[in-house]
């Protein structure tokens, strides 16, 4: 018989409880300042361990995974760490790039530069289902240059995720259009302007 969803609260909690211990004071306080992040990383879990995994039994491995499917493979943690990524957000269609893999495609020395001009709002990123920031491939326009104006827009959003859902979201606002598709056609102003009304509670 199943558990209630209390029952089932109570024993998330003891999870949670257990594999928090290990971690570092600067860790938890980190968790702490970002509980979206931890939210989206649960939902993130979730959802591809209810929708991929299913019953299949998880095997313990530190260095290879298994993604089930109709053609299940194996492949490396880093891999692993991609696809969840990309398939827990925005449907499973969304390329994402490491700050690594950012930093080569616009030119910037080291992944510190990458999270500089993530926290001064300049490009959009967020942290990962495992470990690292994942950047969306999509705020590139298509000769591979940064969309005109996302500096505009991503510092009303308290995260980089809830930005990048607002970004790729059909808004009444618009006309029913994308705002990252009227960006790309260089509309800055008037997306600028409907991430200022979200922000200020228009958002639903």
């Amino acid at each position: 018989m199943g558990h209630t969803r209390e029952q089932q609260l109570q024993e998330l909690e003891g999870v949670l409880h257990a594999a928090t211990g290990d971690l570092s004071a600067a860790q938890l306080a980190a968790l702490v300042e970002h509980p979206e992040a931890v939210r989206s990383a649960l939902a993130a879990a979730a959802g591809v361990l209810s929708s991929e995994l299913g019953s299949a039994s998880l095997r313990e491995q530190s260095d290879v995974e298994t993604i089930a499917g109709a053609e299940p493979e194996r492949i490396d943690v880093r891999e692993a760490d991609r696809r969840m990524s990309s398939r827990s957000r925005l449907g499973g269609t969304e390329e994402v790039l490491t700050a690594d893999e950012l930093a080569v495609r616009i030119g910037l020395k080291t992944r510190q530069s990458v999270h500089d001009w993530r926290r001064k709002g300049r490009i959009v990123g967020w942290q990962g289902v495992k470990r690292g920031y994942v950047f969306p491939a999509g705020q590139f326009d298509r000769h591979g240059r940064l969309l005109d104006g996302l500096d505009r827009i991503v510092p009303h959003f308290s995260d980089g995720y809830s930005a990048w859902i607002w970004l790729t979201t059909r808004r009444p606002s618009l006309g029913g259009a994308t705002p990252i598709a009227l960006l790309g056609q260089g509309e800055r102003d008037r997306v600028a302007a409907a991430a200022k009304g979200d922000a200020q509670g228009d958002f639903a």
